[in-house]
């Protein structure tokens, strides 16, 4: 009978890095089973939501913005950083209004995952806003510039298989999309 593997116990965490949108904890962590502990560094963020906007065509809201990473325009759905005490629905369609400018009252979450469990602690939301439509002006952060377009399904799963779309979290809400298709 295969065992599982033992779960780490956290000894504690100091902070080595506030990195004004994450911050860099030094963490140990004690195995009982082999009685080790070691130091592990963990980036400790607010949650993301990102946005599979449909409008009343059925096309992705898609945008386009630089990206300081990579050093590289992305074309992403729309999101970012929940704001404290958000839910992962208003911070969608607060993203989603922010950067696009469509609105819509038809959202539900749909999936919930851990973007790099390895080194990140955060959780990050998907939510599907349905019946999008432009309503409002841009209200962009002072660190974006962002271009809108509306695209079939299929032109942005062409583009993430050719690789024109390379962000893993806009890849993997296409993923998700595919069961309410």
């Amino acid at each position: 009978m295969e065992k599982e593997p033992q779960r780490w116990i956290n000894q504690g965490s100091k902070l080595e890095a506030d990195c004004r949108i994450f911050k860099v904890n030094r963490t140990t962590f004690l195995h009982e089973g082999r009685g080790t502990s070691n130091d592990f560094f963990v980036m400790d963020t607010p949650d993301w939501v990102h946005v599979v906007a449909l409008n009343k065509d059925g096309e992705l809201v898609m945008v386009q913005q630089f990206r300081f990473g990579n050093e590289k325009l992305s074309w992403e759905v729309p999101g970012g950083l929940m704001e404290p005490g958000e839910s992962p629905i208003e911070a969608a369609r607060r993203e989603l209004r922010e950067e696009t400018g469509y609105t819509s009252e038809d959202a539900r979450v749909i999936a919930a995952i851990s973007p790099n469990p390895a080194i990140q602690s955060n959780t990050c939301y998907f939510v599907l806003i349905r019946d999008a439509e432009k309503t409002v002006d841009l209200e962009w952060d002072e660190h974006e510039e962002i271009l809108c377009k509306t695209l079939p399904v299929e032109t942005v799963e062409d583009w993430a298989h050719s690789g024109k779309i390379f962000h893993s979290l806009s890849i993997t809400s296409l993923f998700y999309l595919k069961k309410y298709l």
